[in-house]
């Protein structure tokens, strides 16, 4: 009898721990499991080192880099892992009216955009303060509807996108197509010189071909003025012996 009250106490005692376990593995987010899990293989198994090194960690933010998208498409809803709901709803906590803009890399034409959270629509940034990740300038606004066109999973998209900016960054938001403007004006402006120097140059040698060819019909003239001159000598002389 003593010996059943003792297995029945083991019993208990384990499925206490298990449960104890259990709650305590529950409370724990996603990276610290994955931490937990590791740590008790390594240290079951005596290869913790070499565990940690063939097992990289991934963190929830890796899973939000890796799977997030600007807009996301109805075959993007339609993946059920676990990654895709994650970043699914995190998609979903943001708010999708205003963009907020990277311009670190504007001269170069890279202009990375985001939407806004819950934190940055409560204080205005993106609406009432300047669009710009650095800038926090809250007079001289202006609403701006950009064509976005952007790379994504092996994909070229576009999407119109509303930014509110400043002057100084609404320079920065066309400064790469203000330049080109600038380039292509530049080389008509080059064709053209070169166009009017070449119609000179043409105009130039019709000139000189055609008073040429003016003074080419004066020296004919005059050379056959000279020789009726001759013959008019040589018939009067002719004529003078005769008589």
């Amino acid at each position: 009898m003593a010996a059943f009250g003792s297995l029945k106490q083991r019993i208990f005692d384990k499925e206490a721990r298990k449960q104890q376990y259990q709650a305590y593995v529950r409370g724990l987010n996603a990276y610290d499991r994955h931490k937990k899990f590791l740590n008790d293989y390594a240290g079951f198994y005596g290869k913790e080192s070499s565990s940690q090194e063939k097992l990289p960690i991934k963190t929830d933010q890796d899973t939000l880099r890796e799977g997030y998208r600007f807009i996301r498409s109805e075959e993007d809803d339609m993946n059920s892992s676990w990654e895709q709901r994650l970043v699914k709803r995190y998609y979903d906590k943001l708010f999708k009216e205003y963009c907020l803009a990277d311009m670190s890399q504007y001269k170069s034409g890279k202009i990375g955009l985001r939407w806004r959270t819950e934190k940055e629509v409560i204080s205005g940034k993106g609406q009432f303060i300047c669009g710009n990740k650095h800038c926090n300038e809250k007079e001289d606004l202006a609403s701006y509807e950009v064509n976005f066109s952007y790379y994504e999973a092996g994909e070229s998209k576009q999407a119109l996108v509303k930014l509110v900016t400043c002057e100084r960054c609404a320079d920065k938001l066309f400064y790469k197509k203000r330049k080109e403007k600038a380039r292509s004006r530049e080389k008509d402006e080059e064709e053209q010189t070169k166009k009017q120097s070449r119609q000179k140059d043409k105009e130039e040698v019709h000139r000189r071909k055609r008073e040429r060819s003016e003074s080419d019909d004066d020296t004919g003239e005059e050379y056959d003025g000279r020789k009726d001159k001759r013959k008019g000598l040589q018939l009067s002389t002719s004529f003078w012996v005769h008589c």
